[in-house]
């Protein structure tokens, strides 16, 4: 089954519609297209601007026995199920990427992407392109025209998502958004808002789970599977000792304790937890720095909610009456990443705003 190339359906749409004015869904269902995709590609407006777009109207004609052999082969691009292939999966060709503007401009998104500056396929700058706008992976998935439902459509969307050159892209366009906004008052007090708002439990925790004995039976010591139990009785053996006790098997590490253990009187044991950072949540993502290996282990750097606090007051309630008597917010921005530095200069620049 061949793929469904947008580029040239647009095409065969420019010149009818040139020549008789008919609207992109009537085309569609007339060459059998999918309107629920197609429309994403082919429309009035970038028919016009392909006609337009330093080309004349003689490199553009296609002959009318090419129509006829498209129309005629349409089923061909389509599955018998009466659903296309959304996009191309392959390298972008010179007329893909002078598209991608118009597929941008149609997302919602503000930036200038180049797909073929990652290596990205026109499918795979799709997803970039509703991951940052909707912040779903599976969302962003279903919206590129990949399928899969449930688990499946996660497993494919989480396996895109992980491609180094997809990540790569999504990481770039986040910096530059946030480049972009960095001095804005509302992007300050929403990134504010954010550390104060997140849950620490997000990032690290601190919890209370099963012991070895919680859940075996008769409460004796539970094995993980039979291949850790055969490894413990080789090595009681090679020390002459007897074969370890068994409480059965599938033991679960981090399953909550059992209130009735006589051996950890239902408390289980401590541990730490420390979340996958690449799955935080946006007031997480902000909320956390990073990690630091020392010699007492791992260190999680968060930043601080008290100054974040601090901070959000500072910026509500400094005010200066204008020369109308109206009352105006003054929001200082220093250029420094030191929350200490960032105090420190946005007062005397308060100060100064204020006349003190």
């Amino acid at each position: 089954m061949a793929r469904v190339n947008w580029v040239e359906g647009l095409a065969l749409f420019a010149v009818e519609w040139k020549r008789t004015g008919i609207s992109a869904e009537d085309w569609c269902k007339e060459n059998s297209y999918p309107w629920g995709t197609a429309k994403k590609y082919i429309t009035v407006k970038r028919a016009k601007a392909l006609l337009e777009k330093s080309l004349t109207e003689g490199q553009l004609q296609i002959t009318n026995s090419r129509i006829g052999s498209a129309n005629k082969n349409a089923n061909s691009r389509i599955p018998k199920t009466g659903k296309a292939k959304a996009k191309r999966d392959g390298p972008l060709t010179e007329r893909e990427s002078e598209l991608l503007p118009d597929i941008c401009e149609e997302n919602n998104c503000e930036l200038d992407f180049a797909p073929d500056e990652y290596g990205l396929t026109l499918k795979e700058a799709d997803f970039v392109f509703h991951y940052l706008k909707t912040d779903s992976r599976v969302e962003a998935y279903r919206l590129a025209g990949y399928e899969g439902q449930g688990n499946t459509a996660y497993v494919g969307a989480s396996r895109l998502y992980r491609k180094d050159k997809v990540s790569k892209a999504i990481r770039a366009l986040k910096k530059r958004v946030r480049e972009r906004y960095s001095a804005e008052l509302d992007e300050i007090v929403e990134q504010l808002v954010a550390i104060t708002r997140a849950d620490p439990n997000a990032v690290t925790q601190y919890r209370r789970v099963n012991c070895r004995y919680c859940w075996g039976e008769e409460h004796r010591y539970q094995w993980r599977d039979e291949s850790e139990y055969d490894r413990a009785e080789r090595k009681a053996a090679a020390d002459s000792k007897p074969p370890p006790d068994s409480g059965g098997f599938g033991f679960v590490s981090n399953a909550d304790p059992n209130p009735d253990c006589p051996r950890c009187n239902g408390e289980g044991e401590g541990e730490i937890k420390i979340a996958d950072t690449r799955d935080l949540d946006s007031d997480s993502q902000h909320y956390y720095l990073g990690v630091k290996q020392g010699k007492n282990g791992i260190e999680v750097l968060t930043e601080s909610k008290q100054a974040a606090r601090a901070m959000l007051i500072k910026i509500l309630e400094t005010r200066k009456e204008g020369e109308d008597g109206s009352v105006m917010n003054i929001m200082p921005i220093p250029t420094t990443d030191s929350v200490d530095e960032w105090e420190k200069i946005a007062q005397a620049q308060q100060d100064k705003s204020l006349g003190k």
